[in-house]
């Protein structure tokens, strides 16, 4: 039997130690393939509520009034406009007699599951008929939002 250094024989002991680590790491590797899954969410549309009271209209008047919008979405969204409106008629006071100003690109986000205020430009005809007075007018309005997430 051939006798081996102090020093060759530790190289040997490390080399074997090492061999028998690879082997065993070896033994123990695997992989996998697959797929995963995600959804995404649906938009849900959001809702214009008025807020507060304004200053009253009178033929030829233009006043200032705020609406609300409420984001019932689960992300944040930016307004890119609110739409003009236009009383409908009522009794004597005909259609069109109260009208508001279209905004675009209002500034602000509004959070997920959040609201926001806006202030729009309402206008009274200079013709109105006197059945308009005391009125409650109702425009119609539309706001855009894109997501801003």
């Amino acid at each position: 039997m051939r006798k081996f250094s102090k020093k060759t024989a530790i190289a040997l002991g490390a080399a074997g130690a090492l061999t028998v680590a690879g082997v065993a790491y070896a033994a123990w590797s695997s992989s996998g393939a697959g797929s995963g899954s995600v959804t995404s969410t649906s938009a849900i549309n959001s809702t214009i509520s008025p807020t507060g009271t304004s200053a009253a209209l009178y033929p030829g008047a233009t006043q200032t009034f705020t609406i609300s919008v409420t984001n019932p979405n689960s992300y944040p969204v930016k307004v890119t406009s609110i739409s003009s409106g236009s009383s409908a008629a009522d009794g004597g006071c005909g259609a069109g007699s109260v009208t508001s100003d279209a905004v675009s690109n209002p500034s602000g986000t509004i959070a997920a599951n959040g609201s926001s205020t806006y202030t729009l430009t309402a206008h009274m005809t200079g013709d109105a008929d006197d059945a308009c007075q005391g009125k409650n007018f109702s425009l119609t309005l539309t706001a855009t939002l894109a997501s801003a997430a």
